[in-house]
């Protein structure tokens, strides 16, 4: 796994998720904080055990890819989260472990599945449980060389493998990334209120906003980001001197460390597609982005 650009790799057995992080997740989205991810609450059964998602699933192999940019967009700039620098991860993340599954599977057989962010798979759980990271406050898993900067993904397989020491470090604990969050989103035991997320916000929200969803957006803050926010993990101690990913998908384009809101609002949907083909970038729609941008500009 590692010759195909990860930073960690962890296994852990593939069995129930413990019922405290269960009933955890439950009040989450009990709570109303998953907002409008309506997806999350149909999952949130099949997260209990990976068999769910592989049915003969005996190991889950945790892995860890860096996307720590070497640099930022320029402060005068609005707001792009540093994950949508380059590449999309799905795209990019599946087809180096695709690559790795099919050398495995030639010569152990057995049953194998790649999952990266799109099954339901309690990603940050298997990570810890494999011990490839520490439980950061600001919802992330800590990996070593990479702080927050990174994308997990599983593969599960049907072949048992010993399991590494789970991972029951946390963060530093110092509340950086909870004070720098502009909304309050972040809450202090490492819960987010997605509705107050500038993330949620400008990414995966459908629509106008409204009530405090738009008073989060109406805010200096708000008005500064285009798609994304990363306060917390700007203002995280883990994440300084981190090494910059050496995966050339993930190396930013000048395009998106140029693009401004003004051109936003002149984009014809022909040229949106063009400029975000294969960017995270397009989760956002036309629409969406051009959402964005005008309350950046008004």
């Amino acid at each position: 796994m590692l010759q195909s650009g990860a930073v960690a790799v962890g296994f852990s057995c593939a069995a129930d998720i413990g019922e405290e992080t269960m009933d955890g997740y439950r009040r989450w989205i009990s709570n109303g904080m998953h907002a409008g991810m309506a997806y999350l609450s149909r999952h949130t059964e099949l997260k209990r055990n990976p068999r769910s998602v592989l049915t003969d699933a005996a190991t889950v192999i945790s892995v860890a890819f860096s996307y720590a940019p070497s640099s930022f967009r320029r402060s005068t700039l609005p707001v792009i989260a540093c994950y949508a620098y380059g590449k999309d991860y799905h795209d990019v993340i599946r087809g180096r472990l695709d690559e790795a599954v099919r050398k495995l599977s030639e010569r152990l057989g057995g049953s194998w599945r790649v999952c990266i962010d799109s099954a339901p798979v309690a990603e940050r759980y298997w990570a810890l449980k494999s011990g490839i990271g520490r439980n950061g406050r600001n919802g992330s898993v800590i990996v070593e060389n990479c702080g927050c900067y990174c994308f997990l993904a599983e593969i599960l397989t049907s072949h048992p493998v010993a399991p590494d020491t789970p991972s029951e470090a946390s963060c530093a604990g110092c509340g950086a990334c909870v004070a720098a969050c502009p909304t309050g989103a972040l809450r202090n035991d490492g819960k987010i209120d997605s509705a107050r997320c500038l993330s949620y916000l400008t990414i995966e929200h459908r629509g106008e906003w409204e009530g405090e969803m738009l008073a989060a957006m109406r805010s200096d803050a708000g008005k500064n980001c285009l798609f994304g926010c990363d306060a917390c993990l700007r203002a995280c101690p883990h994440n300084r001197d981190v090494e910059p990913t050496r995966i050339p998908e993930f190396i930013p384009s000048e395009e998106i460390m140029t693009l401004d809101a003004d051109t936003v609002t002149k984009m014809t949907q022909v040229e949106f597609s063009a400029m975000f083909k294969g960017s995270p970038i397009k989760r956002a729609k036309l629409d969406g982005l051009r959402r964005n941008a005008l309350n950046i500009l008004e």
